[in-house]
């Protein structure tokens, strides 16, 4: 009797901590916004934020936006995980490393952003090395993810590519960057 009583009792604590914990995932969510901008003088001030297809290179770069989910943003430390994914690339050059790093803000406008307007940068550079373009690719940004939740912003990012130049579809195709973001649940 008394082991049964100890266990309902054990049973009622850990219930409220079990659904305390339990992780939430968001996504996959499409870009809401994104451009590819360039910082070579002569193009530094065209836009390119209606057009299908992202570019990447040494002097160009994809800028993608992000809405975290607003658990993440008010309370960072419960941000678990953060995958972004980017479409198989239209120019696979493989293998090949491609960069990442979060924007200041979030705040640009896919209309009017450009290589002279365009959102500071946040915290190190993450290089990650692409085998196979022709395939969606799979990327860890849950450290991004945190640092622009640290921030209490959606996320933004710029992908570029410090060898050889690519291309990939933008949101416009219906086929662009998605992210799946998962936060601990607190009841």
């Amino acid at each position: 009797m008394k082991a049964a009583i100890i266990a309902t009792t054990l049973l009622a604590l850990a219930a409220p901590l079990a659904a305390a914990v339990n992780p939430k995932t968001y996504g996959p969510v499409a870009a809401f916004k994104d451009s590819w901008i360039s910082v070579a003088p002569i193009e530094s001030a065209k836009t390119h934020g209606s057009e299908p297809v992202l570019k990447a290179s040494t002097e160009k770069f994809a800028l993608l936006g992000f809405t975290l989910p607003s658990e993440a943003t008010q309370a960072p430390n419960r941000l678990l995980s953060c995958e972004l994914t980017l479409p198989p690339f239209n120019t696979p050059v493989p293998p090949l490393n491609i960069t990442l790093q979060v924007a200041v803000a979030n705040t640009w406008d896919e209309a009017t952003v450009n290589g002279d307007n365009r959102p500071g940068l946040l915290g190190d550079e993450f290089t990650f090395y692409v085998e196979d373009t022709k395939q969606p690719i799979k990327i860890d940004a849950t450290e991004q993810c945190k640092i622009a939740a640290g921030k209490g912003t959606g996320f933004s990012l710029f992908v570029g590519s410090p060898k050889a130049p690519y291309e990939f579809k933008s949101r416009e195709t219906g086929m662009g960057a998605t992210l799946v973001a998962t936060v601990s649940s607190w009841a």
